[in-house]
């Protein structure tokens, strides 16, 4: 079944946010906890002892516990220059700890603060219809953590014991890092999904908290880019203050804006859910003109449909493709799991499904990054990963 993304936002409203709490992933016994604590464990809520943080390490090769934990070269930043450190990591398969390049507190020297964020996650999605093969396709997020549903595996948090748990995290993982002779005080909290901007009260209110509290925390968000228009109904009925998006813009929030298609069958595929190409256009244009610092992810792109699709975003956006990473997609545990159910669904062989669905995607990711580097060196003038995200500015032209 199909969902709609603006009516199960909705719906999802009444239950993923009760007052001054939002209701949460507990990943103590998720296959996603499982895959994302190898480096550091899983973090409490240290009111309530639930695990509602995870990281993970974004670049591992500058990471000295995550290069030897995932049998990577290891890059050691203190033997490179400053450029040399922001190109190695430009061409990595994420760039994260970039995103605050231009942040007032930032310095290449410390690039490792901003490497593996803390990450809560809110415990619904829009995409999701609620059955055990919902959400996008390639979703690494298991599907009871996705669901929306107030059940085992969720818990509500507030804004208070989030930041103090946020710091005693911190300071557990700056220890742990200290005893192997590395200087490391996360400085990124981020608030992931499940989709954010469902309850974006609740994350403005938590920002006016980190500035209150003078704590030196910078953020992400994350977004699917289908709830620009519902942004703005919720404005309309008040459930958010006006203007909520520009209010947030003022605290160090980076968007992470997750492009699911770069047409109308390729989203749809994706996301297992009747979203819209003009939903994610208007999402995207909604945030670059609050003022919203954001970052577009791609997964799983139509090779034969990209180009145009590079072509039109530029001529609405000016730059749009100079900020465009393409993210590859690896079958993790709930990945693997979804696949499975909808295999049985279709009636056909798990295992031959899972194995042509890795190599389409392995394909897609392959041939995306080779028609994005040659369409920028032809209409941009320079190659893919060559330039900063962060310095590239962005304008709405359409």
């Amino acid at each position: 079944m199909k969902v709609n993304p603006i009516s199960r936002a909705e719906e999802l409203r009444k239950t993923l946010i009760s007052k001054d709490k939002i209701l949460v992933v507990d990943f103590s016994n998720t296959l996603q906890g499982k895959d994302t604590s190898k480096v550091i464990d899983l973090m409490p809520n240290i009111a309530t002892n639930e695990y509602v943080f995870r990281s993970k390490v974004n670049v591992k090769n500058i990471d000295p516990l995550a290069s030897a934990v995932y049998e990577k070269d290891f890059f050691d930043i203190t033997k490179h220059s400053d450029k040399d450190v922001e190109n190695y990591i430009n061409h990595s398969e994420f760039d994260f700890p970039l995103w605050f390049r231009n942040h007032s507190n930032f310095s290449m020297k410390r690039v490792l603060d901003y490497n593996p964020p803390l990450i809560l996650q809110v415990a619904g999605c829009n995409f999701h219809d609620g059955t055990d093969s919902g959400g996008c396709t390639y979703c690494f997020v298991d599907n009871e953590s996705n669901n929306g549903k107030i059940a085992k595996g969720k818990v509500w948090l507030n804004i208070n014991d989030t930041l103090n748990s946020a710091i005693a995290a911190r300071e557990k993982v700056k220890k742990i890092y200290a005893e192997k002779g590395v200087d490391l005080e996360m400085k990124v909290l981020r608030v992931s999904g499940g989709e954010p901007t469902i309850i974006l009260d609740w994350i403005l209110n938590l920002w006016k908290n980190v500035e209150k509290r003078n704590l030196d925390f910078v953020g992400q968000i994350d977004t699917n880019l289908s709830t620009g228009q519902l942004v703005d109904y919720f404005e309309r009925q008040r459930i958010f203050e006006p203007h909520i998006l520009e209010k947030l813009a003022e605290h160090p929030v980076k968007v992470l804006i997750a492009l699911k298609g770069v047409d109308g069958e390729n989203l749809k595929d994706n996301v297992q859910a009747l979203a819209t190409m003009e939903q994610q256009e208007y999402s995207i244009k909604k945030f670059i003109r609050a003022g919203m610092d954001v970052y577009p992810q791609m997964y799983n792109p139509n090779p034969k449909t990209l180009r145009e699709y590079l072509r039109r975003m530029d001529f609405l956006i000016a730059n749009f493709s100079s900020r465009v990473n393409i993210g590859p997609l690896k079958i993790y545990g709930p990945t693997k799991k979804r696949l499975f159910l909808e295999a049985k669904r279709l009636k056909i062989n798990p295992e031959k499904f899972i194995e042509s669905k890795k190599k389409e995607w392995d394909y897609n990711y392959e041939k995306g990054c080779d028609i994005l580097d040659s369409y920028l060196r032809k209409h941009q003038g320079h190659c893919y990963q060559e330039f900063t995200r962060a310095n590239v500015h962005l304008r709405i032209r359409k």
